[in-house]
């Protein structure tokens, strides 16, 4: 369950935080509310929301009153054993390196760059200068800084990611058999790998039936791992309105998918710097009830996972009819 806070709530907590080394978290909801006078100039802010005891944070950094304005410390820190970036680490490093370097040049707008490369760990962090008395104007600054520089390092990775996800459909046979013939793999695959291809496949082959949707297969970011993303340009009402950006998730385990598995997926939606509202959840043996009550939590905020079973893409494929039914489940969803 969310966390909400009050901005008295939240200006006794700043308050109470003198002197305290480790940060406080503060939900964007709250930040329009607070003003320099409000921050001791000792306090670090993280901004994030809290969701069952756990702080999910919006950006990777700090925001503290330094001399009468709101300084921001981007925090780029990664270890080699959990980048699964298709870009190598201290290639995406050096680009954004580069491009925050530029900057300081170019708007003057931050310094105090640090960058560390221990072979295990590669530490990056720098300031920000805001130029803003409120703290929500100053987040507003450090996310859309970091937005920049981070573009040309992200596309350069996604770039590499679709042209690996290409080489490797292309060696596997992607295409080679009929839709019905996927369905009977998914149902007959013996190993777990073979499992999760053979369903990726047939759900990606059905996406790309539907009118305005472009996909490719599976892709890694620094963080984690993708199974299907879609870009959208679909021309019907109800997926217009959702974001540029879908994205899919394929679970063909011999028994139902519960709430741990979709909030992780959730997850993944909340982490496309909000360009990310949609996704596809597709659990070949179902859900458990925990799921439900997972949606009716959840179904408040912006982000729809749609969920869908092994029976409705079984009957998409018999009755090739797969956008009908991909909205059928995006209707059930968005009524729950």
């Amino acid at each position: 369950m969310m966390v909400f806070m009050t901005t008295d709530e939240a200006k006794a907590l700043l308050k109470s935080a003198t002197g305290s080394e480790g940060p406080v978290a503060l939900p964007p909801s709250v930040l329009g509310s607070l003003m320099l006078a409000d921050v001791p100039e000792d306090v670090l802010i993280n901004i994030g929301d809290v969701k069952d005891n756990v702080i999910h944070l919006d950006w990777n950094g700090t925001l503290r009153n330094q001399g009468g304005k709101f300084i921001g410390e981007a925090d780029y820190t990664f270890t080699r054993k959990y980048w699964y970036n298709p870009l190598g680490m201290e290639q995406y490093f050096d680009l954004v390196r580069r491009a925050v370097e530029v900057r300081s040049k170019t708007h003057g707008d931050v310094d105090d760059i640090h960058f560390e490369d221990d072979g295990a760990y590669i530490q990056f962090s720098f300031d920000i200068d805001t130029n803003a008395t409120d703290l929500d104007a100053a987040y507003r600054k450090v996310k859309a800084v970091c937005d920049q520089v981070d573009e040309a390092a992200d596309q350069a990775s996604d770039d590499i990611g679709k042209r690996i996800a290409e080489v490797a459909a292309r060696l596997s046979g992607w295409g080679a058999e009929s839709l019905d013939s996927l369905v009977n793999a998914v149902e007959t695959a013996k190993s777990s790998d073979a499992k999760g291809r053979s369903l990726e496949e047939l759900v990606s082959r059905l996406l790309e039936t539907v009118p305005g949707f472009s996909v490719t297969g599976r892709i890694r970011t620094a963080t984690e791992e993708i199974d299907i993303t879609v870009l959208n340009d679909s021309n019907d009402a109800r997926f217009r309105r959702e974001s540029a950006l879908i994205l899919g998730e394929c679970k063909n385990w011999s028994g139902k998918c519960g709430k741990d598995e979709f909030v992780v997926f959730r997850s993944k939606l909340e982490n496309r710097s909000q360009r990310c509202t949609l996704g596809i959840f597709v659990s070949w043996n179902g859900f458990t009830g925990t799921v439900t009550k997972e949606m009716l939590r959840g179904s408040k905020d912006e982000y729809l996972v749609v969920p869908m079973t092994g029976k409705e893409i079984r009957a998409a494929v018999r009755d090739k009819n797969f956008s009908d039914v991909l909205a059928g489940c995006w209707s059930s969803a968005v009524n729950f």
